[in-house]
């Protein structure tokens, strides 16, 4: 049925899809409060997890800043849990004996002095005693200024016997009588185990020296920490490149200088990319492993760079078509490879441009060049006067094809490896990789048939290097260890690039600083990847508007979906004489076509909403779109908020911001914090900072711009569904911009429509907005967040990690007695690293809900309901059973989503929301409302203003007293914000 022009609709059913929102909801969202229960917990019963669990939610408080991991532990083993729940109860009389030291975990006290002078303490200050055994005594009167005030305690003996013991801890190193470092004995359990001494400060000289030194069981992750944090003591790079090329030639350093080689490309390859001198030192340290015959090493580390390396795109122009390309190349689908550049000429334009040896060519002017004949390409590149090439850095793969040709050339036969034909191209197989890696390993040699593993097909090692995720270093599995856990494990959090979504199964019980930096050649690449199967559907017409569904996979050439049409059809003509087109309408009303490309691809992404694919008759000249037709397009075009599904919404705005979130290096967050100048910025976290601004401003503008108040109720209630969703999708950070927007002023404020909404979504709303009580340091976000059950990937709310990022960065100094605070990098380094294993796992559309498995489609699906344990349902999307057209409407409500996201006008001058508030609801019998308060009773009529400003500002005071970043703030900009400035959407 084609309901296309109707007026809008929700696409949500108002009553089955309401209670199903409901029993979702009514699911338990938030954990228990670990940190409250480790509290509570008497410090004889707490066990080394209750420890870690305190340490992790007592080292961002200012209290404990420059203090020593070890001291923190130690204080956290012996505190004691105290609440005092009635504000203006008196805590300490002036006069009276000090006994313990203390810290505030939630609320704050006021300290009135006998000269009349009054402070303020709140959240992660401190009182008491000073590290001393002598009596001391309260000067003034402390009284709590709200309820439920939380405190920790530590006896003074506690307090002084832990402050004291730390100079005992301590092994001071010398050189020519000064000290170059400092180290602290550390227990990391009560075994007995886990001992021994940790750097904690030193010169940069000496911290440097130490990444070739032996490290102690409890400092495995000195060498990760180094190489994300040296650049805030060193000028350059380089400053560690040339001491490891020198120390390379000392035999006996050569495997730990490899090591940290490695570990360095693995974690950030952007330290080379871009920058001449590391490319350098980059080939002469592959150089010295060709010399030193370590070709174990060298695959390892061409995997890495392969693995690691951003696609680039490069622009060059010819003169003339019969003009010389200024480059040429390898490899080809006959050959079993994709297109390799072989030389650049010197001095050329392509060179200027970046194009280099081993790059291989991926798309040019938009043609899929990863499964082309080598002819063909060559054909393409020649007939073109501009050329948009899309290229990678993928030396691990050429050097494969240049051992193929150089294997065929010495047999003086070609050499085609097929084992099987899938879409004319070929499987090869790499017989020597295993023994190279178990040579770097130390492994047991495997058996001939381990060595006889194969790649398949079109894409190569790209479908390996671009769909599994290299990692040089063990990790641990997820499920041994929650996100939010504190350990000094050995994991290092690599995030993942944009076409590595896969994880490597890499055993976590190694360490990240191990020679044995991996186990097994079969963990390294997966040799079994399977072609891709059909996952999109093209709908293509012909000329009389008969229409058919076709099902392709992304690289489906146009010429393919040509061949399937004509079967689809059941025309009895030859395929050349046909051809693909697209038809598409303007704004205006002018319609567009143009033939497409035989081996143009990508065409289920390329196609608009106001677009149609044709079969087109080449000898004919009839008339593909009429002006009827396209007065259809236009109109499907045309999309409100209320028109799409709340599920898709929430899918792609979890798809964005994840997208975002895991492009993020971490060295964005050291040079952001530290705000240091690099060559590659902090451009994808202003992005991910920014989105959470954008996204408030979009509630507030769509709910404001309706005059109309059933649908400006019903946008609210839209809203508050796409937040439950996003709730599923774990995407807190889209969550808490919905919610900040409906708690905006201007939008708070329209009482008559808020008491339109149904009692179940004030409920709901209300239990959303629960989760960021900003009390004790967001307490129940972070519950959330740090449960053993919320697995990655996981899109947490950026102002959490700026303050905390923050709070590590000032409250502690950089420099200590001249020498490095290495103790602070080390924890500003931990933190990066639980972030960034957030991004750990791909986010894929069908597993981001907690309740349902979710398939490419609208809410319009039909859905089943299946008995779950405990009397739950489930919603079951179907997928695997769906037809072609299901599929195809599905698709097209993920790019109505797209366009819709895509061409938003958002308002962020809150002055001009707040006409327009006025406009929806004029002021005289107006107030803001909390869901709880809008049904309490009779409407007061009474002026807006003065209780509307008093309730904003708490309400925001209460906020910015919780994230506490000057840097971050919700609603900076007062300016419209130009669709072109927003990050993609898709």
């Amino acid at each position: 049925m084609d309901l296309s022009g109707l007026p809008e609709t929700a696409v949500d059913s108002e009553d089955d899809d309401d209670e199903e929102d409901i029993e979702r909801a009514s699911d338990p969202l938030m954990s228990r409060d670990i940190v409250r229960d480790c509290l509570e917990k008497d410090p004889i019963d707490r066990t080394d997890d209750d420890i870690e669990q305190l340490l992790e939610f007592m080292h961002q408080l200012p209290a404990f800043a420059n203090m020593t991991m070890s001291v923190r532990r130690e204080l956290c083993a012996v505190m004691v849990f105290a609440v005092v729940e009635r504000a203006g109860t008196v805590v300490l009389n002036d006069g009276e004996e000090l006994d313990s030291w203390s810290v505030i975990l939630n609320g704050s006290v006021e300290v009135t002095y006998p000269d009349g002078r009054t402070e303020i303490l709140c959240m992660g200050n401190s009182f008491g005693v000073s590290p001393t055994m002598e009596k001391e005594y309260m000067k003034g009167v402390m009284r709590t200024k709200v309820d439920d005030c939380q405190f920790v305690c530590i006896a003074q003996q506690d307090y002084c016997r832990i402050l004291n013991q730390v100079e005992k801890n301590m092994q001071k190193v010398e050189e020519e009588g000064e000290i170059v470092m400092v180290k602290e004995h550390r227990e990391l359990d009560r075994t007995g185990t886990r001992k021994g001494h940790i750097v904690i400060k030193g010169t940069s000289e000496r911290l440097t020296m130490h990444l070739v030194e032996e490290h102690s069981v409890v400092d495995p992750t000195y060498i990760e920490d180094f190489l994300l944090t040296y650049r805030t003591f060193l000028s350059s790079p380089m400053e560690v490149g040339k001491k490891l090329l020198e120390w390379f030639n000392d035999p006996s350093l050569r495997d730990k200088v490899t090591r940290v080689v490695l570990l360095w490309v693995n974690n950030h390859f952007n330290d080379f990319e871009g920058d001449p001198a590391m490319t350098r030192f980059l080939e002469e340290f592959e150089n010295n492993l060709e010399r030193e015959k370590m070709g174990g090493h060298l695959r390892l580390l061409n995997i890495a760079c392969a693995a690691k390396a951003k696609r680039r795109l490069i622009t060059l122009t010819k003169p003339s078509r019969e003009a010389p390309l200024p480059f040429t190349l390898l490899g080809g689908s006959d050959k079993g490879f994709g297109i390799f550049v072989d030389s650049v000429d010197p001095g050329s334009k392509a060179v200027e441009a970046g194009l280099k040896r081993g790059d291989q060519i991926l798309e040019v002017n938009g043609q899929n060049f990863e499964n082309i004949q080598l002819t063909k390409a060559m054909e393409i590149l020649k007939n073109n006067t501009h050329l948009s090439i899309t290229v990678k850095t993928n030396l691990f793969v050429f050097k494969e094809l240049l051992a193929r040709m150089l294997e065929e050339k010495r047999n003086s036969a070609p050499h085609l490896p097929k084992i099987g034909d899938i879409k004319k191209a070929s499987r090869y197989s790499i017989p020597d990789l295993a023994v190279d890696v178990e040579q770097v390993i130390g492994l047991e040699k495997v058996s001939k048939k381990g060595k006889a593993n194969t790649v398949g097909g079109r894409n190569k090692l790209k479908k390996i290097l671009d769909k599994t995720r290299i990692s040089i270093l063990p990790q641990k599995p997820y499920n041994d260890i929650g996100i939010g856990q504190s350990q000094d494990d050995s994991i290092v959090g690599l995030r993942q690039t944009k076409h590595m979504p896969a994880t490597l199964p890499v055993s976590g019980t190694l360490s990240s600083s191990n020679p044995d930096l991996l186990q097994s050649h079969h963990r390294i690449l997966d040799f079994n990847t399977t072609p891709e199967l059909p996952d999109q559907v093209l709908r293509v017409f012909k000329a009389d508007q008969q229409s058919r569904y076709i099902m392709i996979s992304k690289d489906t050439t146009a010429k393919e979906v040509v061949i399937q049409a004509i079967r689809e059809f059941a025309l009895t003509a030859v395929p050349d004489s046909y051809s693909l087109c697209e038809v598409s309408v303007t704004p205006e009303g002018v319609i567009k076509q143009r033939r497409l490309p035989d081996q143009l691809s990508k065409l289920a992404d390329r196609i608009q909403l106001s677009g149609r694919y044709y079969l087109k008759n080449n000898m004919e000249t009839e008339t593909l779109c009429s002006d009827e037709d396209a007065q259809d397009l236009l109109r499907e075009s045309q999309i409100s908020l209320l028109q799409l599904s709340t599920i898709e919404v929430a899918t792609q705005l979890s798809m964005r911001n994840f997208e975002l979130f895991r492009n993020i290096e971490p060295t964005e967050y050291i040079d952001d914090l530290f705000k240091l100048k690099s060559k590659t910025g902090c451009v994808n976290l202003k992005n991910f900072e920014e989105v959470i601004n954008q996204e408030t401003f979009w509630v507030a503008s769509e709910i404001l711009r309706e005059t109309n108040q059933l649908k400006r109720m019903k946008i609210i209630k839209h809203f508050i569904k796409i937040a439950l969703h996003c709730r599923e999708c774990k995407n807190f950070n889209s969550m808490f911009a919905i919610i900040s927007g409906l708690n905006l002023a201007p939008v708070s404020r329209l009482r008559t429509t808020w008491e339109k909404l149904p009692s179940k979504y004030e409920k709901l709303f209300q239990d959303l907005q629960d989760l960021f009580d900003p009390s004790r340091n967001m307490a129940k976000y972070r519950n959330v967040l740090n449960s053993q059950n919320l697995q990655p990937p996981i899109i947490p709310l950026f102002p959490v990690i700026k303050k905390d990022l923050t709070f590590l960065h000032e409250g502690n100094d950089s420099k200590v007695e001249g020498l490095v605070n290495f103790e602070k990098l080390r924890m500003i380094a931990k933190e990066i690293r639980h972030v960034g294993r957030m991004a750990s796992v791909n986010m894929d559309p069908a597993l981001m809900f907690r309740t349902r498995s979710l398939s490419q489609g609208s809410t319009n699906a039909a859905v089943l309901d299946v008995a779950q344990t405990g009397g739950h349902k489930k919603r079951v999307r179907r997928s695997s059973f769906l037809n072609a057209k299901k599929l195809y409407e599905d698709a097209q409500m993920a790019r109505k989503v797209k366009q819709y996201l895509s061409d938003l006008d958002l308002e962020m001058d809150e002055e001009n929301l707040q006409t327009l508030s006025v406009q929806c609801e004029p002021a005289t019998n107006t107030l803001p409302k909390t869901p709880c308060e809008k049904r309490s009773g009779k409407a007061d009529t009474s002026p807006v203003a003065p209780r509307a400003a008093t309730q904003q500002k708490q309400q925001t005071l209460k906020t910015n007293q919780a994230l506490q970043v000057p840097a971050v703030s919700l609603y900076p900009s007062r300016k419209k914000v130009p669709v072109k400035d927003l990050p993609p959407f898709g």
